[in-house]
């Protein structure tokens, strides 16, 4: 057999059995599906799935913080103080400063509002349409408002504050069109 690996290079010898670089193909482990292709990867992270009735606001995805090092630095500072290692556990702090506070959710305050609404979808069998109160009293809980219609008056008020100094030729316009026809 090694005579005809010598001569057909498209044969491999696989435990003393020659097989040819089509069954070799075939027996290589396939590519794993996976759920989300590669190419929404980044919509993956920074949005959510329709169906989700909580929107992600990725805004504040930069605004998140994280210190790895921040216990191992106050300790070292702490031994360098001269400090024992009993006395340098005991007055490390609890929490990072510098860690991303918590939404309003996360409080104390909102566990009752919470509690009721979990309860209210478990009761009606996961119909969260039910339950619209208790998610309108969470939203608002959570600093979200309904956006305001706006009269006339008031779009063309901020139309004139954005347009700013620009808004002076506009009687000019008016003066010279009198005068001049367009055809």
């Amino acid at each position: 057999s090694s005579d005809l690996l010598d001569w057909h290079p498209t044969l491999v010898q696989v435990s003393g059995i020659c097989l040819s670089t089509r069954s070799r193909a075939a027996m290589a482990p396939s590519i794993p599906k996976v759920a989300i292709p590669p190419e929404k990867w980044t919509q993956a992270v920074y949005s959510t799935p329709e169906p989700s009735l909580a929107k992600a606001e990725a805004e504040k995805l930069q605004s998140m913080q994280f210190n790895p090092s921040f216990f191992s630095s106050a300790y070292t500072q702490c031994i360098g103080r001269g400090l024992s290692h009993k006395e340098c556990v005991a007055s490390l702090p609890a929490v990072d400063s510098k860690i991303t506070p918590a939404g309003p959710l996360a409080g104390s305050a909102a566990n009752a509002d919470i509690s009721a609404a979990i309860a209210c979808v478990s009761a009606n069998g996961g119909d969260h349409e039910k339950c619209t109160t208790h998610f309108e009293g969470l939203s608002k809980l959570a600093g979200y408002t309904e956006e305001v219609k706006k009269s006339s008056t008031e779009k063309a008020s901020e139309f004139c504050s954005k347009a700013g100094w620009n808004l002076l030729g506009v009687p000019v316009l008016y003066g010279v069109l009198k005068f001049v026809k367009i055809k």
